[in-house]
């Protein structure tokens, strides 16, 4: 049931008028095209205790899903940036307290990438594997030479490209051994190729649509998200929780009640639209319908000998990405660990990011 007018929460900076927006940075990829980006450096208490104070600076890409942009990233995060030096100063006072908590803070460089034609990001019919070449332009720039993904939704693709592209070990100079790229890749919430059985079992007739139509008509299914849209432009809040009518209470509860996801959902949403990026959204749907470009099984089987491992987080009621494809991703990616958590859907990404984020910084 849709929320009365009454009660719906007003947020007077997410008005039109104000995006898109400037804040943000890009990168010049040797092709000339710009990838846009966000840079957040947060700190992390992990769960589990460590005998030694890891002094290393982490890094994650965020891989958002759709509508989604540099803005698209965790209200943990936001909170994070501010509590930053003031966890750092409790942090070196305490360096001699063996059993202080402190000793498990790691410093982290998140960086939220856009793909091509979202935000600040040059359009291009790129495949998911020309992305995962477009990212390791992007870490040769940055000076990265190991990361960690967040893979999230429709971003689930993406990284899972990366994961096959970059998450091999190589020889270096002198038949040495390097390291992969990209070490641990997490997907949340993440969609299967369109050949995954019982994909489709548990969505709604709408969403039920959509999926044939990225493999029968991506045509037809443009003007339906053209459509939502415009909708969704003129009345966000309102249109964004009837998105979420037909899923289960836990959605609605956390998108409604979680300080700063209603509020960051709709700001990527305009920050993309205000765009006029829809064109970029209705290509990546017609991907969805075809062959990705890459086999899940050979994921973590190209390298020499150490290689990237995958956790698959799900939850059961999720009625967009079904737990029915969660399944088929961690059923075909070789040793790929999973978790699916019942009575939970799409919006499950922001209760389970602290754990997402120990899960990444384990060895």
């Amino acid at each position: 049931m849709a929320t009365k007018t009454s009660e719906l929460p007003e947020y007077p900076d997410l008005v039109l008028k104000n995006f898109p927006k400037k804040e943000g940075e890009t990168v010049q990829l040797e092709d000339g095209r710009l990838l846009g980006f966000m840079e957040y450096k947060i700190t992390h208490t992990v769960q589990k205790k460590t005998a030694l104070r890891d002094t290393r600076e982490h890094v994650i890409l965020l891989i958002p899903g759709l509508p989604g942009s540099r803005f698209y990233c965790h209200p943990h995060v936001l909170a994070g940036e501010k509590e930053l030096n003031k966890k750092l100063a409790k942090n070196n006072s305490d360096s001699n307290d063996d059993d202080n908590e402190s000793l498990d803070l790691i410093k982290i460089r998140l960086f939220v990438l856009e793909r091509p034609g979202i935000g600040l990001s040059t359009f291009a019919k790129r495949s998911f594997l020309d992305f995962a070449n477009d990212v390791k332009e992007f870490c040769v720039i940055k000076e990265i030479t190991e990361c960690k993904v967040i893979a999230y939704s429709a971003g689930g693709p993406y990284g899972l490209a990366l994961a096959h592209s970059l998450g091999n070990s190589e020889e270096g100079e002198q038949g040495a051994l390097l390291k992969p790229l990209v070490t641990k890749v997490a997907i949340i919430s993440g969609i299967s190729p369109h050949n995954a059985p019982n994909a489709t079992d548990r969505m709604p007739w709408k969403f039920k649509l959509a999926w044939w139509l990225t493999k029968l008509s991506p045509k037809l299914l443009s003007l339906m998200a053209s459509y939502e849209a415009k909708k969704a432009i003129l009345d966000p809040v309102v249109i964004m929780r009837e998105s979420l009518s037909d899923g289960p209470p836990s959605d609605r509860d956390i998108y409604e009640n979680m300080p700063g996801v209603e509020h960051m959902c709709i700001e990527s949403m305009l920050e993309q639209y205000s765009r006029g990026q829809l064109k970029t959204e209705c290509y990546e749907y017609s991907l969805w319908g075809k062959d990705w470009g890459f086999r899940l099984e050979d994921i973590g089987k190209l390298g020499k000998e150490e290689s990237v491992k995958c956790k698959v987080w799900h939850g059961e009621e999720d009625i967009g990405a079904t737990a029915a494809m969660g399944r088929y991703l961690a059923e075909h990616i070789s040793g790929c660990e999973s978790k699916f958590v019942e009575e939970k859907g799409h919006m499950l990404y922001f209760e389970i990011w602290e754990e997402v984020i120990d899960w990444l910084m384990e060895e």
